[in-house]
């Protein structure tokens, strides 16, 4: 299997059940050899405990789809000052601290989710939509 989606579909749902959120999913190839890379987090934040049982309940399941002496399976968090790379995590780190570079300026707030295809973000009470296409790069704070 080398399509992003059809894994996705695969694993996310043991995910789920383990409390976690797939944030990013990479497939690469090297030298004949798969490597799968994942970025997972918790709500409350993910612990070593955390990655060590995705890795026991995930590595079974890929090596159903990939041969499993030429499998590597690298399992990290999203560390603290994370760059968004696609929508969804605007979803996946709801209520965490957030720097938005809008034009030439920075912006602060919390992450507050997505709305109608907006980025909200919540700045000292008030609450601003802002579109994703404005957003020209974003960071955890």
């Amino acid at each position: 299997m080398d399509s992003s989606d059809g894994l996705k579909q695969i694993i996310l749902p043991l995910l789920e059940g383990m409390g976690l959120s797939l944030v990013e999913l990479s497939i690469g190839k090297h030298r004949g050899d798969t490597k799968v890379n994942l970025v997972l987090y918790k709500d409350g934040g993910i612990s070593l405990d955390d990655l060590t049982e995705a890795q026991k309940v995930l590595r079974p399941r890929l090596e159903l789809e990939y041969e499993r002496d030429s499998l590597s399976v690298e399992i990290s968090s999203p560390g603290m000052s994370r760059v968004i790379k696609d929508p969804s995590e605007y979803g996946i780190f709801r209520g965490r601290s957030i720097r938005l570079l809008i034009g030439d300026d920075w912006i602060s707030g919390t992450l507050d989710g997505m709305d109608d295809g907006d980025v909200v973000l919540k700045q000292d009470g008030e609450v601003r939509k802002i579109s994703p296409v404005e957003i020209r790069k974003a960071k955890l704070d």
